[in-house]
């Protein structure tokens, strides 16, 4: 693996980050109690404007990556870009898997644990995304830039800020907000700091060069 270009290997780590990522957001929104706080602004925003939850997804991440490139455009790499654009065949697959695989029925209990499962699992993926240092998703760099700027904001404060700021603007809008949502606002932010040195480890597998975030 170390004899493949940084670059590549960079890429493979981002995708790997991607995949999780989104395995872990498409678990939450098939489990049907409340969409994560993004998805929430990609509703509200959708059910004024009537454009798609694709459509929006990249416009919003679009936004995000010019505030970045104002603001710390040394976030901004080959990764990011490949992020806006190449979700879709990673979304829809975990859409037809958890489709066919999640029980309509289930106890409460379970449900539960799925949402929590899945919240882990999104902090897995954004923090090994963040650790390529290929560039991660747009609006997933935002919290990662406010930690960096604002003196004394830890990480996972500023992921609990944007997370919060989603939720608020989406449910005006008209987002669908529920008990999942209050719990992946809660645990998202620990959740990404914690596992932060689980997605170093990797990147040491990999033998990328770690930075501190």
């Amino acid at each position: 693996m170390s004899r493949l270009p940084l670059v590549v290997r960079r890429l493979l780590m981002l995708l790997l980050g991607v995949c999780v990522t989104e395995c872990g957001s498409q678990l939450f929104v098939a489990l049907g109690v409340g969409a994560d706080p993004f998805m929430i602004l990609v509703q509200g925003i959708s059910r004024q404007s009537g454009l798609s939850y694709g459509q929006l997804s990249t416009l919003i991440m679009l936004i995000c990556l010019v505030a970045i490139f104002l603001c710390a455009r040394e976030h901004i790499h080959i990764g990011t870009i490949f992020c806006m654009f190449c979700l879709g065949p990673i979304v829809d697959f975990y859409a037809f898997l958890f489709g066919r695989i999640l029980p309509v029925h289930r106890p409460l209990a379970l449900t539960v644990l799925l949402i929590i499962l899945g919240c882990l699992i999104v902090s897995i993926g954004v923090g090994i995304s963040v650790r390529s240092d290929a560039g991660a998703c747009a609006n997933d760099l935002i919290p990662v830039i406010l930690h960096q700027k604002v003196h004394g904001l830890q990480l996972r404060w500023a992921r609990m800020l944007c997370d919060g700021l989603c939720i608020v603007v989406g449910f005006v809008l008209g987002g669908t907000l529920g008990i999942g949502t209050v719990i992946a606002l809660t645990l998202y932010g620990p959740g990404l700091q914690f596992f932060l040195p689980v997605a170093g480890a990797i990147a040491g597998r990999l033998r990328l060069p770690v930075h501190a975030v």
